[in-house]
């Protein structure tokens, strides 16, 4: 009797089992990039019509979503020669590559594409100090925790160069990356670089604010940080 009912339970079983596979394991649908004699082309992916832009892409403003004036040209940069040793080729190839970085720095624009308010360097601050405070520090001098591990040392936003750099530099090097440091386009949005591109200039003003510009209680706040001694 055991016996029979043991083999009644494995019969069940059996049955069972095929009915824990769903059609949903195996639907018919065409999976990306298969061949399919649908489409034309022989693919299940079709192309895009021409003409289209996807929601959200429609990037007319050149200033704002580029930071240049103009757009640049394919294949101005120059190619640096790989090699050992001292070779004229890889001489000529740098001056050249330093030529197409001043034009490219030329071409970028001078100004905002958008006003810049307390909000907007409120979400530069913010965006600052997740994205760009490891290598660039919290004033900006090149001394974040990853340079003190090893990591290439960034210039200092307080030299003359960056002081009189477009802002629009700032924004492209973001967007782009430049040396040893990587783009950021895809964690940061365009609005947000121009955030962090203004906490920069908020930055830099701070330690090379004029002085004949400066106010009573910005005197006095600052002579307080000094230890109640002008400088």
């Amino acid at each position: 009797m055991r016996f029979r009912l043991l083999c009644g339970i494995a019969a069940l079983g059996c049955l069972a089992l095929p009915a824990c596979q769903q059609k949903m394991a195996q639907q018919p649908s065409i999976r990306p990039d298969e061949p399919s004699t649908i489409s034309p082309k022989g693919r299940a992916s079709r192309p895009p019509v021409t003409g289209t832009v996807a929601r959200g892409h429609l990037r007319t403003d050149l200033a704002l979503f580029t930071g240049k004036r103009t757009r640049p040209t394919p294949g101005s940069g120059a190619a640096v020669i790989l090699g050992a040793g001292p070779n004229p080729l890889n001489v000529l190839a740098l001056a050249a590559l330093e030529r197409s970085d001043y034009l490219e720095d030329a071409n970028t624009v001078d100004t905002f594409p958008f006003e810049v308010t307390s909000e907007v360097l409120k979400q530069g601050r913010d965006r600052y100090m997740i994205y760009c405070v490891v290598c660039h520090d919290a004033r900006g001098t090149g001394h974040g925790k990853i340079v003190e591990r090893g990591y290439t040392p960034p210039p200092s936003y307080h030299i003359e160069r960056l002081r009189n750099v477009n802002v629009g530099h700032f924004y492209d090097v973001i967007t782009n990356g430049y040396g040893s440091m990587p783009d950021y386009k895809q964690q940061v949005a365009p609005r947000d670089r121009w955030a962090i591109a203004a906490y920069i200039r908020a930055l830099q003003l701070s330690q090379h604010f004029p002085e004949d510009e400066l106010t009573a209680d910005m005197r006095e706040e600052r002579d307080k940080a000094a230890g109640g001694k002008a400088p």
